[in-house]
């Protein structure tokens, strides 16, 4: 029995060596909105860049769009759309947080 006790705290011991530590979400998230300026309605099919990493994607039909596992760093997003006036915001990434933005877009006067 006396064996068996040091044995048993080595184990534990052991175990809490061995333990791999934390790790902290080192990326971001930027979720955002692209709404008409005049009327305020979502606009979808819009081409959103993300700027410095060249990621793109699209609006859906709710004007929302993602950009997932990102850099804790300040992003440029532009909007660009035909018959829409292109714009562009400055969004900063912080680490394990979601950065929300709402850009509006400007109809093109012909």
């Amino acid at each position: 029995m006396k064996k068996l006790k040091p044995f048993a705290l080595s184990l534990i011991l052991l175990s809490l060596v061995s333990c791999n530590p934390i790790e902290y979400d080192m990326f971001g998230t930027i979720e955002g909105k692209v709404l008409d300026i005049d009327d305020n309605k979502a606009i979808e099919n819009v081409y959103v860049t993300l700027s410095p990493s060249n990621k793109n994607t699209m609006t859906d039909p709710d004007g929302k769009f993602t950009f997932s596992e990102l850099d804790a760093k300040q992003y440029s997003v532009t909007v660009q759309k035909n018959g829409y006036e292109t714009n562009v915001k400055t969004v900063n990434v912080i680490a394990s947080e979601t950065s929300s933005v709402t850009i509006t877009m400007k109809k093109k006067d012909y």
